[in-house]
């Protein structure tokens, strides 16, 4: 069975993206979790963004899981949303976990999102540390 094909400038390049029909429903599976992590488990997501780190490096493939955003324009080479302010929840969160950058990675893994996420361990004592220095700082 032949691939989807996606067309992606994310990289300041047109790109085409040959996706598995497989391929395809892992990112749609991705999308409704991430509704339902969203929505349905709040307290799930505000645990694992405590562990993510790093920030967006604007090359738009989350915008391009499963179906391209309607709202994403390019200028300059550069994805611009057009309700950047008024996004919804799945979109402010994104990613919410470490299966989104590997869904994001389906599409376009010749470049870094830019986040990363710390194992819960790790993130557990950067806490206990930004606690202690806080405590340190504020006798």
């Amino acid at each position: 069975m032949r691939g989807v094909r996606v067309i992606f400038e994310g990289s300041g390049r047109p790109l085409n993206v040959s996706v598995p029909w497989y391929s395809r429903v892992r990112l749609f599976w991705g999308k409704l979790r991430r509704a339902y992590l969203v929505y349905l488990r709040p307290g799930y997501v505000r645990e694992s963004l405590k562990r993510r780190g790093g920030e967006c490096a604007r090359t738009g493939a989350c915008c391009h899981l499963s179906f391209s955003c309607p709202m994403i324009r390019w200028l300059e080479r550069r994805p611009v949303c057009r309700i950047y302010e008024h996004r919804p929840r799945s979109c402010t969160t994104f990613p919410i976990d470490e299966r989104d950058l590997r869904d994001r990675d389906i599409l376009f893994p010749e470049a870094s999102c830019g986040f990363h996420f710390l194992s819960p361990e790790d993130a557990r004592q950067a806490s206990e540390e930004n606690r202690r220095l806080e405590t340190v700082s504020h006798p």
